[in-house]
């Protein structure tokens, strides 16, 4: 039964998507080849109602398919005209499935950030770029090294990107950890954390600095109740029972209108607050797990 409903699933998110990018791909073609700001605009939230309307379809096949015993805590004072940075931790793929739908329309859409060569997945690729995902290219220390010209390239091309996000709401996503949780990997890292990876602070702190407008940081923490965490796994329902907690947390003054390239000190107090809201989550994880 679980293999059978796992196909299914797995049929309807390929068939929902596919339907989907034919309407949202074609609205992004002409707002591509039409260089008006008002035709761009309108052709923006069309894409935004297409990519909110293929969430929705998700949410109501796991509805059906999975009778997820979802608890949510926390949502009573978010905002739609907010500016938003919000992070989580992160288990499973299934993590994008649960925070889209639990945040559609109660939000502005979650623009995760996406590795560059992401870009080029055939179809879905198109998409993210249809939807303003903000795609990331980091240099390592050697390329740096190697090219001192790339030095500050990944700014310019962040800034460029999150121009167009001033001119309407947004909830920039990281997932903080930048990889999913094993124990292999908490083991490998020297976690500090129990339940965690230790958090990574460049995302964020590169889009403090080019998006200072955003004051305002949601802390999402989701803890599956179940051992398992593969997709395989979420579209045979086995990860339905998921508590998530979310905070609406103000952006300490000191983090803001600063350099993460070029302000060492900022890069320190920046790397010491989320620890701090990592130590808390990890807390919370734990109270969870022996409730």
């Amino acid at each position: 039964m679980d293999i059978f409903k796992g196909v299914i699933a797995f049929l309807v998110v390929v068939l929902n998507t596919l339907f989907w990018c034919i309407f949202l791909l074609s609205i992004a073609v002409f707002k591509l080849i039409i260089p008006i700001e008002g035709w761009k605009r309108l052709c923006t939230k069309l894409i935004i109602n297409i990519g909110e309307c293929w969430i929705f379809c998700n949410g109501l096949w796991m509805k059906i398919l999975h009778r997820p015993e979802w608890k949510i805590e926390g949502f009573e004072s978010l905002d739609k005209n907010n500016w938003y940075l919000s992070v989580a931790n992160h288990q499973s793929w299934a993590d994008i499935f649960v925070l889209q739908a639990i945040t559609n329309r109660n939000i502005p859409m979650l623009k995760f950030f996406m590795k560059h060569v992401l870009i080029w997945v055939p179809v879905i690729g198109l998409a993210w770029w249809a939807l303003d995902m903000p795609f990331l290219k980091r240099y390592t220390k050697e390329e740096l090294e190697k090219n001192p010209k790339l030095r500050g390239k990944d700014i310019r091309a962040m800034e460029k990107s999150f121009e167009r996000f001033s001119r309407y709401p947004v909830s920039i996503f990281s997932f903080a950890e930048g990889t999913r949780f094993t124990e292999d990997k908490k083991e490998s890292q020297n976690s500090k954390y129990n339940y965690l990876l230790n958090p990574k602070s460049g995302g964020i702190g590169l889009t403090l600095t080019t998006m200072p407008y955003i004051k305002l940081m949601l802390d999402f923490t989701i803890v599956y109740h179940s051992d398992v965490r593969t997709f395989w796994d979420f579209l045979c329902g086995k990860m339905s029972k998921v508590t998530i907690k979310v905070r609406e947390v103000e952006i300490p003054s000191n983090l803001l209108g600063k350099n993460y390239e070029e302000d060492i000190r900022f890069r320190d107090e920046l790397k010491t607050w989320m620890e701090n809201l990592w130590r808390e989550k990890d807390k919370y994880i734990e109270e969870l797990k022996h409730d």
